[in-house]
């Protein structure tokens, strides 16, 4: 395969939305993307995808279960009839009539918890962190999450191609949109598809020899009882402060008998702090490590 430097050249992004249903900002952006044609002249061809139609039409997540945990392999060579195992199966079915080695996916989605911008990417590929170091080189505040665990699974829809990145934006309520959340989306994709178009017309631009990152570490559940029903909330001095210093100690839960719950485990940078989809999967937030990674 062609190479510009130490990066794959990539010749097709796809933007995708509708991962999950009930997140606005993607479908909503793919429909203006077709209406008013934008990327056309680009030196990349840019398409499109609305991953999950009918659960959009519903305003709902999903309908069977969540589309973006259904790309492992006994799914996509299975016969379950769930309506996202089947969806799943024609998307991969549609990318494998392509040259996925230079296609890379932009997944768009949004999130109920304080998260800020952040780019979501797979750390065994240097070209999905350069890309996230573009980003941030242009808009500061966006935060770079490195996660190895879908790498390991195989599960979400990014699984697809080894070259992509997702996008969450928040704190956004499910079904609903926000302009200024929408501008940040589009600003976001913009600059994506800009470095990768400066990669391939080989005026890649200089990056950083580091960026800072927050490293997945490790699942936090709800304290729940025998039956299975929770026992505590989230705790007030911890909702919203995603991406700031959890120290051993500082209160993470409160009991319904008014109890502190602490914790108990390493520092670290909680994220995802009371992800209204999370209670379904028992993730009260994710705890990461942040550290510098080199660009080299």
């Amino acid at each position: 395969m062609m190479k510009n430097g130490n990066h794959q050249v990539i010749e097709k992004v796809t933007i995708i939305g509708g991962t999950h249903g009930n997140e606005y900002i993607g479908p909503y952006f793919i429909s203006k993307a077709e209406q008013v044609g934008i990327y056309q002249d680009n030196a990349l061809e840019v398409a499109t995808l609305l991953a999950n139609p009918e659960a959009f039409a519903r305003a709902t997540r999903f309908i069977d279960q969540d589309l973006n945990r259904s790309f492992s392999p006994p799914v996509l060579t299975g016969t379950q009839d769930a309506h996202e195992c089947q969806r799943a199966r024609e998307i991969a079915r549609h990318f494998s009539q392509e040259d996925i080695g230079q296609h890379f996916l932009v997944d768009l989605h949004s999130t109920t918890a304080n998260m800020g911008i952040t780019l979501i990417v797979r750390n065994s590929e240097p070209l999905n962190l350069h890309t996230a170091a573009f980003v941030q080189k242009n808009i500061p505040e966006a935060r770079i999450l490195l996660s190895d665990v879908d790498h390991v699974q195989h599960q979400s829809l990014n699984s697809i191609s080894r070259f992509g990145i997702v996008i969450e934006v928040g704190p956004l309520a499910n079904a609903v949109l926000r302009h200024d959340l929408f501008e940040t989306t589009e600003k976001v994709v913009d600059l994506v598809v800009k470095f990768l178009t400066l990669c391939k017309t080989r005026q890649e631009p200089k990056l950083p020899d580091a960026v800072t990152v927050f490293r997945f570490r490790e699942k936090v559940p709800y304290p729940r009882n025998k039956q299975g029903n929770l026992t505590a909330m989230v705790h007030k001095d911890l909702q919203d402060r995603d991406y700031r210093l959890l120290e051993t100690g500082h209160p993470i839960f409160m009991t319904f008998q008014g109890d502190d719950i602490r914790y108990s485990g390493e520092p670290g940078y909680p994220v995802f702090i009371n992800e209204a989809a999370y209670y379904l999967e028992d993730t009260a937030f994710i705890i990461t490590d942040k550290v510098e990674v080199s660009l080299d």
